[in-house]
């Protein structure tokens, strides 16, 4: 239903002034009940961004949080109708406006984006896996994985470690796996190694276990005894945990 130009106005002013604080008259209300309004929008912002980022809310110090969430609320315009989005442009702003560096925390758009995959990963739409086996070769056979997932590559394990100068410390390459369990609906994570890094994201292509190992040379990762057996370990836990779903019918 479109607004009409009066009303629109309004609904433009008044949300500018909760977002800046900066003084706006409207027809009907009084200036000095207008300040209530705001801290109520403003109240509804941080608590959504404190249940989003439950980590980073505890360990980032309050002061440079309470600053954070005060200059996203006043100068970025919400664009999401539902709140449950709203930490994702929260994130994004925090990328664009170089927070790592404003705020002297460089791991900063690796815990944002981890929390954020969280929530993202719960509240996604269903997805419909296709037709799978139980039996079948795990070499030759193409596995069908769960597809309410989200691979993440990381430079601090923001996934293990929790405290800044743990996380300082720690710098690398890092991948975590996170996926929804469709019996219970939580969300699942799992640290990985490079290697089974890439032996997911290829397998989500439909390449096989054994072409995969194939290629592995190109990859200067060196064919020993173990990598078949240990890449096949992996996968039938990962199938224990509901990630691997089966063998393609």
């Amino acid at each position: 239903m479109n607004l009409l130009p009066d009303t629109y106005h309004i609904q433009q002013t008044f949300s500018a002034y909760c977002r800046t604080g900066e003084k706006v008259k409207l027809p009907g209300v009084k200036p000095q009940r207008l300040k209530h309004y705001r801290q109520l929008v403003f109240n509804m912002i941080h608590d959504t961004m404190e249940h989003a980022f439950p980590i980073a809310f505890r360990h980032i110090p309050a002061t440079k949080w309470n600053k954070m969430v005060k200059e996203f609320f006043s100068r970025h315009a919400c664009r999401s109708y539902q709140v449950w989005k709203l930490p994702l442009e929260f994130y994004t702003y925090a990328v664009e406006h170089n927070w790592e560096e404003v705020y002297a925390l460089p791991f900063l758009n690796d815990l944002l984006a981890f929390e954020w995959a969280e929530m993202e990963v719960y509240n996604m739409e269903d997805i419909p896996a296709p037709a799978y086996s139980l039996s079948g070769n795990w070499l030759e056979t193409p596995l069908v994985l769960n597809p309410e997932y989200r691979l993440l590559r990381f430079s601090y394990p923001v996934h293990l470690l929790a405290k800044p100068k743990e996380l300082l410390k720690n710098k690398g390459v890092y991948f975590v796996l996170l996926f929804r369990h469709p019996e219970t609906g939580h969300v699942e994570f799992t640290d990985l190694s490079p290697w089974l890094a890439f032996l997911t994201e290829q397998l989500a292509m439909g390449i096989t276990v054994r072409d995969i190992l194939d290629y592995a040379p190109e990859l200067n990762i060196t064919q020993t005894d173990t990598l078949e057996l240990d890449s096949i370990a992996f996968l039938k836990h990962m199938q224990e945990l509901h990630f691997v779903l089966g063998f393609q019918s």
